[in-house]
């Protein structure tokens, strides 16, 4: 427009945006007419009726006085950098890849079309999230949560930092997850200052499954791949073929003199001539089965098929591809199925029939040449079946797998064992948790004594197994050349006995057989016999040890406790048949009567001048391991007409801690509103650390703690702490084995609540305890 064409023209009409609504015009009109500054960007047109897009500014002029004198219009052509701006948002728009801009802040200020698509949500919704960590769950490779502040964006926001190819998978509503290939970049303001981040994202699930599919394919059939750049000599594989080799990620590629070093001598000639023959003719396929080292140092059978798969324009073979096969496992079968008859099929050591064998051989030796000695070592696990009970199976096999690798190890030849004589050793497997070790040629029982007591060492140590940490130890029994029988069996069973005899002596220990033994060996068996007909006979009864209340003596319950009387041995000690009920598998019916027999007693004692606040009664692992335990309880409590509270039923700390099966009886038992006891605290495997975790209403701390407490700091220490932590979840506590004044004081001033022992009676059966409770009100110490 010519200056002289704008005189008299209406300054809005100057650049009036001649394609705008007319809300727009009249809001810039009204504040053009109220005097006020304004600047827009808009759309004019020309004289031409060209389009051109203006950067307006229009400033008021005022006189002295502050009136309005007009404007000052200036405008600047910017239609270039509008159209260019338009190109970008249009390429925006149109990219493939979603594209996501964030403020500073973390909000969302911009997004194309496929960011919508990819995210599934409106742009309304996605531009007032305040961070894209909002949106969705987001997920890793291993499908653990991403932690917000762990985004790629928010790091690239955090860090100023840009990052490339980073997984993410959006877990949607409906539980799908779509995953994405992540790239970030930081954005600054002209001053260069963090202005927030751009976010690229590539849909990448379709490809990723199909990798996944490729993968499983190829795993699925136990493959690893190979390639052999035949000008360089290099050889590569994939991520199963190192782990079939026992590499470490990055150990492959490596050269083909590197290789030919890993095939055994024996068979590289082999491999040669077919690599060769397969390179000259392609029709000569190349397959074999070939043994290889690991880097462990053991050799492994491999099948290996491979071709020639890019040659040069003169046919000349440039690289080899082809997968590898571990068929070790194969290989192995065929050996077990050779060796099946001598050897033990989980720890591959020689079986009970191979063992055998040998200690033939040495028995006839033995009598072809005098002073010729051997000796036969009979190892036992101690408490193995709780770790199969407990842990399961599996990790007893594993447990099982690897004491038979300490016993190989231990007795290999120059080994710490073997260093005190040139003597030659055999351990096997015979059955279960027990082995077999034979010493053969040794100089004398000395030299079988040495091994036995640095076995015990050895198999003492700490295990791992599945995650399980285990401490137990070996009980050893001893057969030597002077009284081995004359059989290989007999052997064995002497040995057997005197493994029992190290048992019965403690555990963790090794004896010496003696054929006074088998004696006290057929004496088991007889009354082992007899206690299967204890019950029937009635030569089973219970007795009752009452429970005070340390802080007045008061009586505080009483613990039911079984006793055998034997018609011709009389009294036999608890310590005697309840193992023996335990091997035998009766302990759960002795456990039941005494049960039975416990409710029935309170029951009678209920009608006279004292009521027994509760009756506590053992359970064993066979009735915790029982199904319908809870509704056999109870039955019986509802046939002795006692509320649940009054049954105290205790289970040993081991089995609490560690058996997952006992802890669901123990909860059922508990819902019932049964009272539960942890007995021998201290002495298993748990720690204050899991009490809280145990379902029990009643800590009792093991007598052997309480008999040192007055001269052992340690065991003091632990009894309050053990009070403390029981104090603060709301249980009860009661010693156990207090046989003297000052150790009744010391439990009280120690916090514990209760006390049981010798100071205030011994065991008793129902008619004494009756004549101990017309001793009431005030509770006497037992004289």
């Amino acid at each position: 427009m010519a200056q002289q064409q704008a005189v008299g023209v209406h300054l809005l009409s100057l650049v009036a945006p001649q394609d705008n609504d007319q809300q727009v015009m009249a809001n810039l009109s009204a504040q053009l007419d109220q005097g006020r500054s304004v600047k827009v960007e808009v759309m004019a047109r020309r004289h031409d009726g060209q389009g051109v897009w203006l950067d307006v500014d229009y400033q008021p002029v005022r006189a002295a006085d502050g009136s309005m004198d007009g404007y000052v219009i200036l405008a600047a052509d910017i239609t270039e950098q509008v159209n260019q701006g338009l190109k970008l948002r249009a390429l925006f728009n149109a990219l493939p890849t979603g594209v996501v801009v964030q403020a500073q802040s973390g909000a969302i200020v911009d997004c194309n079309p496929a960011a919508l698509e990819m995210s599934g949500l409106t742009r309304d919704i996605l531009l007032q999230a305040q961070s894209l960590a909002t949106l969705r769950p987001n997920v890793r490779d291993d499908l653990s949560e991403y932690a917000a502040a762990e985004l790629p964006t928010s790091r690239t926001l955090r860090d100023g930092v840009g990052l490339r190819g980073e997984s993410v998978g959006i877990v949607f509503p409906d539980g799908d997850v779509r995953w994405r290939m992540v790239n970030t970049e930081p954005l600054t303001d002209a001053q260069g200052r963090p202005a927030g981040v751009v976010t690229c994202s590539v849909d990448v699930t379709d490809q990723r499954a199909h990798q996944q599919l490729l993968a499983m394919a190829v795993d699925g059939a136990g493959l690893g791949t190979w390639q052999w750049d035949i000008a360089t000599g290099r050889i590569s594989g994939n991520e199963r073929m190192q782990k079939v080799f026992g590499l470490a990620p990055g150990s492959v590629p490596m050269t083909v003199d590197a290789w030919n070093q890993l095939i055994h001598p024996d068979d590289l000639e082999p491999w040669l001539r077919s690599v060769t023959a397969h390179l000259s003719d392609p029709l000569l396929p190349h397959r074999m089965e070939l043994r290889v080292r690991r880097a462990d140092g053991h050799w492994i059978w491999l099948l290996f098929s491979g071709a020639v798969v890019t040659r040069s324009a003169g046919g000349a073979p440039q690289r080899m591809a082809g997968v590898c096969l571990d068929v070790n496992a194969q290989k192995e079968l065929e050996s077990q199925l050779r060796q099946s008859a001598s050897t033990d099929v989980l720890t591959q050591l020689p079986n009970r029939a191979a063992m055998l064998d040998q200690i033939s051989r040495c028995i006839a030796r033995g009598t072809a040449q005098p002073g010729y000695h051997f000796a036969v070592l009979f190892l036992d696990f101690d408490r193995f079946k709780h770790v199969n009970d407990s842990l399961g199976h599996s990790v007893g096999d594993e447990l099982l797998q690897q004491i038979a690798t300490r016993l190989q190890d231990g007795l290999r030849p120059g080994d710490a064992f073997v260093r005190t004589s040139d003597f030659s050793q055999m351990a096997a497997r015979i059955g279960g948790d027990e082995f077999v070790v034979l010493l053969d040629d040794i100089r004398g029982d000395l030299d079988a004594e040495i091994v036995a007591g640095r076995l015990l060492d050895l198999l003492s140590q700490t295990y791992v197994a599945q995650g399980n940490s285990i401490n137990s130890s070996v009980s050893i029994g001893i057969v030597t050349t002077g009284q081995a029988a004359a059989d290989a069996e007999g052997v064995l069973r002497d040995a057997d006995i005197a493994m029992y005899e190290a048992k019965r002596a403690g555990r963790g220990r090794h004896v010496m057989f003696d054929p006074g033994m088998r004696k006290r060996a057929r004496d088991d068996v007889l009354l082992e016999n007899d206690l299967r007909q204890a019950l029937d006979k009635g030569e089973m009864f219970v007795v009752y040890q009452p429970v005070v209340d340390l802080a007045d003596g008061a009586w505080a319950g009483m613990e039911a406790l079984e006793r055998w009387r034997h018609p011709q041995r009389g009294l036999v000690s608890p310590v005697e048949f309840i193992p023996l009920a335990e091997s035998s598998g009766m302990i759960g019916q002795i456990g039941q009567f005494v049960l039975q027999a416990a409710c029935a007693e309170f029951a009678s004692l209920q009608s006279g001048q004292y009521v027994p606040p509760s009756v506590a009664v053992n359970l064993s692992r066979a009735q915790l391991r029982q199904p319908g335990l809870a509704a056999e309880v109870l039955d019986t409590l509802r046939a002795s007409a006692m509320a649940p509270s009054q049954l105290i039923l205790e289970v040993t700390e081991s089995l609490a801690a560690q058996d997952m099966l006992v802890q669901a009886t123990l909860q059922e038992l508990r819902e019932l509103g049964v009272m539960l006891a942890l007995d021998d605290f201290g002495t298993g495997y748990s720690s204050l650390s899991c009490l809280h975790e145990l379902p029990v209403n009643t800590v009792k701390i093991d007598r052997s703690f309480v008999s040192r407490a007055q001269t052992s700091d340690y065991h003091r220490v632990m009894i309050e702490a053990t009070i403390r932590m029981a104090q603060t979840l709301g249980l009860a506590t009661v010693a156990e084995g207090i046989e003297t004044a000052q150790q009744a004081a010391l439990m009280q001033a120690l916090g514990c609540g209760k006390g049981q022992g010798y100071l205030y009676s011994k065991p008793l059966p129902a008619d004494q305890l009756q004549a101990w409770i017309n001793a009431l009100p005030s509770v006497r110490p037992a004289a």
